[in-house]
């Protein structure tokens, strides 16, 4: 609310560095899911945070995502890499973004969604995949549809 609606950056980046810092000390799943969407999620303008700062929070998040993330099941960890797939793209290792968006694509086509919540997932993930790339993005033959 601070950053987003009031536009109020000083205030909203020390809340928002004592969220990510208490999620870091909780080393909840959910915690580190909410404070790494906060600092790198897609509907806000991060241009006036303190980049360097929002980077370092940013890796040590997602450090800790992955580690979680290994002791979930193939959805829960398609969700994980693309949560943080946001991070590494925004930090300029794009490799990894796309590494880690291709890796959710696969974890969704095999998990055991119904087809209809199958193909949206998937077709966001190829959404997410043609930004990262810069280019139309394809899976098993899926095209993104337009945004």
């Amino acid at each position: 609310m601070l950053i987003g609606e009031m536009r109020d950056m000083e205030a909203g980046w020390i809340a928002l560095g004592q969220f990510a810092r208490d999620a870091i000390e909780r080393n909840s799943e959910d915690w580190l899911f909410a404070a790494m969407e906060e600092l790198f999620g897609p509907h806000y303008d991060y241009s006036e945070l303190p980049f360097a700062e929002r980077l370092s929070l940013g890796k040590e998040l997602s450090e800790r995502i992955l580690i979680l993330c290994a002791q979930q099941d193939a959805l829960s960890r398609a969700e994980s890499y693309e949560t943080i797939a946001y991070y590494y793209n925004e930090s300029g290792d794009n490799g990894l973004a796309v590494g880690l968006i291709e890796l959710a694509l696969n974890l969704v086509d095999g998990g055991p969604l119904p087809d209809e919540d199958k193909q949206e997932w998937l077709a966001h993930l190829l959404r997410v995949l043609t930004e990262y790339k810069g280019e139309a993005a394809f899976y098993g033959g899926i095209m993104p549809p337009p945004k």
